[in-house]
């Protein structure tokens, strides 16, 4: 009897399982068609709606680990919406650090962009000191900025050769070490990342 029971738990274990994996799985997910629908909202420059829809996103990984690359990819998306809506002023310097303050500290990972030595808007290049880089990311248009980025790079020797970067499609990940919300005419989101590294977009 007490044999029969335990194989009957065993298999309530077999089926239940894989079925709350399985949900775990979809919870920390994002699939190709939300990703679709975060692209075009950001293509589209629709700013309340990016929010929006990123907040939902990130409310599924609160509990997963920092590791993981979808909300990575994400927070950046979301912390780029947010310095759209200070660009274009329709939201206050301090508004912004409230939406962003809790990301300090959190991963991040870049959409590809293009390096080039002289560049200035949505892409990458060296900062003034040559040890790092740099971006500014504007809207479509290049008429509003948004951001101004620092990546402090983990290893500062992958970008020592720049003939071997220039023109190509990276991304970075890293650390947002730091978020402050500068300028009157035109305010933006100064931001430094921390233990930064890049890689070629295939």
């Amino acid at each position: 009897m007490i044999c029969m029971k335990k194989i009957i738990v065993l298999g309530i274990l077999f089926i239940f399982c894989p079925l709350v994996m399985l949900a775990q799985q979809k919870e920390n997910h994002i699939s190709e068609k939300e990703w679709d629908t975060l692209i075009e909202l950001l293509k589209t420059e629709k700013w309340d709606k990016v929010e929006k829809v990123s907040k939902e996103y990130l409310k599924r990984f609160e509990k997963a680990s920092d590791t993981l690359a979808d909300p990575a990819i994400v927070r950046y998306m979301y912390l780029r919406c947010v310095g759209a809506e200070l660009g274009e002023k329709k939201i206050t310097k301090e508004q912004s650090l409230k939406k962003v303050s809790n990301l300090i500290g959190k991963t991040i990972i870049t959409p590809p962009r293009q390096f080039r030595e002289k560049c200035v808007f949505n892409c990458l290049k060296l900062t003034d000191d040559n040890q790092n880089l740099s971006s500014c990311g504007s809207n479509n248009d290049n008429t509003i900025i948004q951001t101004f980025e620092t990546y402090i790079m983990a290893d500062p020797t992958v970008i020592k050769n720049i003939s071997q970067l220039e023109n190509k499609d990276l991304r970075l990940g890293g650390y947002i070490k730091s978020i402050n919300a500068e300028g009157f005419t035109m305010p933006r989101l100064e931001v430094i990342f921390d233990d930064a590294f890049i890689w070629e977009e295939e």
